[in-house]
């Protein structure tokens, strides 16, 4: 056991240096004093002018994927690769990490149950005891929705020869100086109820865990990282000079723009909203089709649904995700939702708790015996997810499904093709019940309509909506409550059409909303004190040739309208308008995406502190054959 003089040393005494003199004796303290304040002047350092964090070039303590009630902590790659002294590899190969102005490494990848001070390890207990720390904290299988703080707890400790004979001098038998040594573990607990916190240890945030109810598994759209990272030494007001985020945040990855601000000047110099490039969402053989199925997920993803021949050249539904924590990933695989028989028009609704309610109809338009069914589950199960009916009326074709969701309501329209009737059925999520026992028709003034003519929003606990009526070229525009009763769920219809088609509508509150349309030129109708009014049309300038209007509105009130147009020599391209909140002016278009290829059909979905993401189609792949590509339209900085 070693025998070693308290230590002596304090930081606020502004020592700086131990010297000896002549005459008196040298005495351990002294020495361990001068070795403090060294040790202490680094982590000063490294603390306050680097701070926490992974270093540039580095990618330590990385939390992943791992098996159930887990997850890996993982070295990341460093390079470069192949055996090396141990000086070498220490400062090459390894993942590092600064706490507190402790330097930290990890050799190779981890798993989280597997550390040595995990409870389901074999003598953890007995090792937390020696170490004087508690043990880790096993992670069970969740009975909420839920998150959880993965941190780094790092902290040092005496090693003497009792524990390590090596410090035993060879030469002389007997035991020399003992050492410090660093430890460190990765604890995870509910973010609620966070652990202890020990005095002499130092903490940092390595992710949060999106866990979610009978979820045992946590995949990596459910991790969020939160490592301060790309350490390097700039000074702290740049950040804030050219970004307007703090910088810890921006070392978290918060707050960071999608593309250089060179790009970003040179397209504001020109006129422009800066954009990212183009990312592939579908690619594959057959034609792919898209309706008003694109939307942000609760765990901040976007998520794609479409139609397409690929598999067997039978219309299927298929579907993506993109994860905007790290969107230079781009769009996972495709997934098949649907198999067998045709199936196509889907509506897309995310729900709190990471599902997708997905609808379609099984069957051909206008087919007597074509339903709506919908599946629910996470995008990965909704393959094997069973189909429920959800509008099936005999003799007729049910058909064109579109999903709002509301609070714990989803609103559910469709059409039945025999009387060309719109119809809507409420479906509350949270104990999966059905509050219509069958659809209900949208109550008169509603006018007849069209197959895939509807689009709708919420806001404000209200849904709002629009659909092209069978008079051609006039629209109907109406309100729903989804928590009243069914005979006056809709409180409200305009009581003749509208000329137009092509219906986007987006909502503002219970009492405002927007619809963007096509008649002669692209124009606009709003509903005021929960009325639309019909009778105040604003038309876009110089909107003559485009179509397909599609529009999000900001929380500032600014709007973007993006719609199709035909470009000389390149078919179609989608330009984008933004309208003045103050003035209500629009500006001039700006064409957004560009190719020698035909683009159309653009969808946006406003994605806050982001920007606007815009999915559309293209034959780029060759004429005719349509794949779907999104990107990121940054309107704030």
């Amino acid at each position: 056991m070693a025998v070693i003089t308290a230590s002596t040393f304090d930081p606020l005494l502004a020592h700086v240096n131990v010297r000896l003199q002549q005459g008196v004796p040298i005495v351990d303290a002294d020495w361990n004093t001068q070795d403090d304040i060294r040790k202490f002047e680094l982590r000063a350092f490294l603390k306050w002018y680097v701070g926490d964090g992974v270093p540039e070039g580095n990618d330590g303590f990385r939390i992943g994927t791992g098996p159930a009630n887990s997850f890996t902590i993982r070295a990341g790659v460093q390079g470069p690769g192949g055996s090396l002294p141990n000086a070498e590899a220490a400062l090459r190969q390894v993942g590092r990490f600064i706490v507190d102005g402790l330097d930290v490494f990890l050799r190779s990848d981890v798993k989280f149950d597997q550390q040595p001070l995990h409870e389901s390890q074999p003598g953890a207990a007995a090792l937390a005891t020696r170490l004087g720390v508690p043990v880790v904290t096993k992670l069970d299988t969740p009975v909420t929705d839920h998150r959880v703080l993965v941190e780094l707890d790092v902290w040092e400790r005496l090693l003497t020869p009792d524990e390590d004979p090596g410090l035993i001098h060879t030469g002389l038998g007997v035991e020399t100086c003992a050492r410090t040594r660093r430890e460190w573990v990765v604890r995870a607990y509910p973010e609620t109820t966070p652990g202890p916190h020990l005095p002499g240890h130092s903490y940092a945030t390595l992710a949060v865990l999106q866990r979610f109810t009978g979820q045992d598994v946590v995949a990596d759209g459910q991790i969020i990282d939160r490592r301060q990272r790309r350490l390097l030494l700039p000074p702290a007001n740049l950040v804030t000079d050219l970004l307007g985020v703090d910088p810890y945040d921006y070392r978290a990855g918060q707050g960071r723009p999608p593309i250089s601000l060179r790009e970003a000047i040179n397209a504001l110099l020109a006129g422009q909203l800066p954009t990212t490039a183009d990312l592939s969402v579908s690619p594959g053989p057959g034609s792919d089709t898209i309706r008003r199925a694109f939307v942000l997920d609760s765990q901040n993803g976007l998520a794609a649904f479409w139609i397409s021949p690929r598999v067997g050249s039978v219309n299927q539904i298929f579907a993506t995700r993109i994860d905007l924590a790290a969107p230079d990933a781009g769009f996972a695989p495709a997934v098949a939702v649907t198999s067998g028989t045709t199936h196509v028009e889907p509506t897309a609704v995310p729900l709190p708790n990471g599902e997708f309610l997905v609808a379609y109809q099984n069957g051909l338009l206008s087919s007597a015996s074509t339903d709506v069914v919908f599946k629910r589950a996470t995008l990965a199960g909704l393959a094997a997810a069973p189909e429920q009916a959800l509008s099936a009326t005999a003799g007729t074709a049910d058909e064109t499904p579109f999903g709002v969701l509301s609070a714990d309501i989803v609103t559910f329209f469709v059409r039945q093709a025999a009387t060309n009737t719109w119809f809507f059925r409420r479906y509350r999520h949270t104990d999966s019940t059905f509050l219509d026992a069958t659809p209900v028709a949208l109550p008169a003034p509603a006018a007849a309509g069209v197959a895939g003519g509807l689009h709708a929003t919420a806001a404000g606990g209200v849904v709002w909506f629009g659909y092209v009526t069978t008079a051609g070229n006039t629209m109907t525009l109406g309100r729903l409550t989804p928590t009243a009763p069914a005979a006056s769920a809709v409180d409200h219809v305009i009581p003749a059409p509208l000329a137009g088609t092509d219906p986007f509508v987006v909502g503002v509150s219970a009492t405002e909303a927007m619809v963007f349309y096509k008649d002669t030129q692209v124009k606009v109708v709003s509903a005021q004190s929960g009325s639309w009014q019909t009778g105040a049309v604003v038309t876009v300038p110089g909107s003559d040739a485009d179509t397909q209007p599609a529009a999000a509105r900001d929380a500032n009130g600014t709007c973007f309208l993006l719609a199709t147009r035909p470009v000389t020599g390149a078919g179609n391209e989608v330009f984008l308008r933004r309208r003045d909140p103050a003035t209500g002016v629009w500006g001039s278009a700006q064409q957004v995406i560009s190719s020698p290829s035909n683009d159309q059909n653009p969808h946006p979905v406003l994605v806050p502190g982001q920007g606007i993401w815009v999915l559309w189609r293209s034959d780029r792949p060759g004429a005719g054959n349509f794949d779907l590509y999104a990107k990121r339209i940054v309107t704030a900085i």
